[in-house]
């Protein structure tokens, strides 16, 4: 009669230890990557802003806001020039966990700063930056 107890109590700290994920784990949906996204200036009540890929939305005006993920761990920056133009910083990301990624510009002028990512759909990103 303790056999099947034991068996059962060992099966259930299996299944619990392969649930666990690790930092490297964590995979980000496939239509954050590949594209240039940029702020909209639409806000939610959460905070976060609303970004689309280049294409269906392009930047105007003071205050450019966007970035460019890709799978490799390259990032690109997008932010106002000192000439008014489109500055772009590179740099790397890692993940923190499931929604919030770590950017690391490649210069040293630059602060590393976080995305958190509510949402990712073909066409709409909902995001804010994080310190």
């Amino acid at each position: 009669m303790r056999l099947p107890h034991l068996l059962a109590s060992f099966f259930l700290v299996i299944l619990f230890l392969s649930s666990c994920k690790k930092d490297s784990d964590v995979t980000a949906p496939d239509a954050l990557f590949g594209k240039s996204w940029y702020n909209t200036r639409q806000q939610d009540a959460s905070g976060a802003y609303v970004y689309q890929p280049e294409g269906t939305f392009e930047p105007v005006g003071w205050g450019i806001d966007g970035f460019r993920f890709e799978k490799d761990g390259r990032f690109l920056y997008y932010t106002q020039g000192p000439a008014d133009e489109l500055l772009t910083i590179p740099g790397t990301w890692s993940t923190e966990d499931d929604n919030t990624f770590r950017i690391q510009p490649d210069d040293s002028r630059y602060s590393a700063f976080g995305i958190l990512i509510y949402s990712v759909q073909t066409n709409s990103l909902k995001a804010r930056r994080t310190p």
